[in-house]
């Protein structure tokens, strides 16, 4: 069943993107994974302040998609990522 990782970003500083982007990306496609949105969301609804960014990635499973964060590989890309960023981080089923 597929499955869904979301991020809601807050960027304090925005050096680290350089590089985590592209070795970030390596890996989830090395896990079947693939971006379905990257961008600054538009608030519609709620209270609460957006985030700077939010990052939907489609893995074809939960375990892909767990297998891909608890990569040896991706441990110091998620170190590097909050050097400049907090982030809440979800995985869900699909229908």
């Amino acid at each position: 069943m597929t499955a869904y990782a979301v991020f809601e970003v807050t960027i304090t500083d925005s050096s680290f993107q350089e590089k985590y982007m592209d070795p970030t990306a390596r890996l989830v496609a090395k896990h079947g994974g693939r971006y379905i949105a990257l961008d600054s969301p538009e608030k519609i609804e709620g209270d609460r302040k957006p985030p700077s960014a939010l990052v939907i990635l489609e893995f074809p499973s939960i375990e892909a998609a767990k297998a891909w964060h608890d990569d040896p590989e991706y441990q110091p890309l998620i170190e590097l990522r909050q050097t400049g960023s907090t982030s809440e981080a979800l995985l869900v089923n699909g229908k």
